[in-house]
């Protein structure tokens, strides 16, 4: 749900290192609100306002609100649509996807004090999932580029060496091969023009070369949550959370290109399709404090602190080329399969929250969420130098972001009719160019008894990013460009039962 920017191939040299970049960064450090119907029909504007379960994930005191036990289960599904916009040509496409972002269990523990009494009034211990990020997204785009091919990308990665250093071993004939240059050279899809210097095999600035490609994404984060907190007075409520995040996210890419049929060399490019899997697994564990003061019995006020993650990570990948040459010579290539591990350091994060009761007929409720970007950190253990790049590059580009959260509930008997919205600001600094925000507009409908209840949500999102199929070091030449706009809805039910 949560808008990104997606980079270009990130082919290095060398295969040990598989493009871990800022980007990889900010996709598991970005988060989505919500995990129950109620909470997502709100817009997540749950940070003081508490008996949700989804109040593990934001503030945890709000769980102390609690003066019963409780079983939550949530279903839901999401279709995610995106329209891309490459070289004035426009692509549309989407995803279908069920999933379970919710499954929650409350304790609640009533102590001996009287009504009227100072003291701890309950105790509440939950464990919960939440899923907190769904990367699932489909980008389709075609366009006629006449300025530059993913041919150049290569080319300008041979620049500087020599033709024996990326000529193919019997190794990569036999075994698969372990650098996307030299396959890309096997391949013809570029060719030398002096020494240590490359070029396209086919250079679109004298011939149109149509491109197409696809990007797949799935996967998602869920949030596995312990926490525990108390009432004192009906008054100060505290909570505390220690979370694990588990990762699991997938990304399949091909980008196809066609020569100009007015290319007649025989040893010219005719066609190639390029192709790029990657799976991440991994997870690491956070703690997350929070507090709520209810000065009135129609207001409240909370603040909660979220730390910094080690999110330690694990990349399988691999990838393969298929070429044809104009004489009709055919080249199918595949890589060995890689592996890498790394951490990830995400930012702490903040949040400031009121909430107004309006006596028996709902309430109003509104968080303030605060991350600084710029303090993400990517760690090998190899000693690999394209993370401090990466980790140059995030000081470089980002900042801190306002998130907003406002929902609100009113209550026509069992019913209760919900709305919310909520704008998540961009991570990236004003002169990147690429500022761009996440809105969301929520709703949903509960039916709620003595014993249970059963809630609806509805999330639709909207956003702009760009996808970059590559990226090339000479900034003279433009860079290929789609732009997006997408949007998704979100649907949730869930059913709470107390006991």
């Amino acid at each position: 749900m949560k808008k990104f920017i997606i980079s270009g191939f990130m082919g290095l040299f060398c295969f040990q290192a598989m493009a871990q970049n800022d980007m990889d960064a900010i996709r598991y450090t970005n988060k989505k609100f919500g995990s129950t119907a109620k909470s997502m029909s709100i817009a997540g504007a749950v940070g003081s306002l508490g008996a949700d379960v989804s109040s593990a994930s934001v503030n945890p005191a709000g769980l102390a609100q609690y003066k019963k036990g409780e079983f939550s289960f949530s279903a839901g599904f999401i279709n995610n649509k995106n329209v891309s916009t490459y070289m004035g040509n426009s692509v549309a496409d989407n995803v279908f996807k069920m999933n379970i972002p919710n499954f929650g269990l409350v304790f609640a523990n009533q102590t001996a004090t009287k009504k009227d009494e100072r003291g701890w009034k309950n105790y509440t211990f939950a464990m919960n999932m939440a899923r907190v990020a769904d990367f699932n997204r489909v980008i389709n785009f075609e366009g006629i580029n006449t300025q530059t091919s993913l041919m150049d990308y290569f080319a300008e990665r041979a620049n500087g060496s020599t033709v024996k250093q990326i000529r193919a071993s019997d190794d990569d004939f036999d075994n698969g091969f372990s650098s996307k240059t030299t396959m890309a050279w096997e391949s013809y899809l570029f060719d030398s023009i002096g020494d240590r210097k490359y070029a396209a095999n086919a250079s679109p600035i004298f011939h149109n070369i149509n491109q197409k490609g696809v990007m797949q994404q799935s996967g998602g984060m869920n949030e596995y949550n312990f926490s525990l907190a108390g009432n004192y007075s009906d008054v100060v409520y505290l909570g505390a959370t220690i979370s694990y995040t588990s990762v699991n996210f997938k990304e399949t890419r091909t980008h196809a290109e066609t020569n100009d049929p007015a290319n007649v060399s025989p040893y010219s490019m005719d066609n190639f399709t390029y192709s790029e899997n990657l799976h991440t697994r991994g997870g690491g564990f956070s703690g997350r404090l929070g507090i709520i003061v209810k000065p009135h019995d129609y207001l409240r006020f909370g603040a909660s602190l979220q730390t910094p993650q080690i999110i330690n990570l694990t990349d399988t990948y691999d990838f393969s080329i298929n070429s044809t040459i104009r004489n009709g010579t055919n080249f199918n290539f595949d890589s060995k399969k890689g592996n890498y591990e790394y951490s990830l350091q995400t930012p702490g994060r903040y949040t400031l929250s009121a909430t107004g009761i309006i006596g028996k007929m709902g309430f109003i409720s509104a968080d303030m969420e605060g991350v600084d970007y710029s303090a993400m950190r990517l760690r090998s253990t190899d000693g690999n130098n394209a993370m401090e790049i990466a980790n140059d590059d995030i000081r470089k580009k980002y900042t801190t972001a306002i998130n907003y959260r406002v929902g609100g509930e009113l209550v026509l008997d069992e019913f209760r009719l919900r709305g919310g919205f909520a704008s998540y600001g961009s991570p990236f600094l004003e002169s990147t160019n690429t500022n761009q925000r996440s809105d969301y507009v929520t709703g949903g409908l509960g039916i709620k008894d003595k014993t249970w209840a059963l809630d609806f949500g509805l999330v639709h999102t909207l956003g702009k990013d760009v996808f970059q199929p590559y990226v090339l070091n000479d900034n003279s030449r433009p860079q290929a460009i789609a732009e997006n706009k997408f949007s998704g809805n979100t649907m949730v039910i869930t059913f709470t039962s107390k006991f």
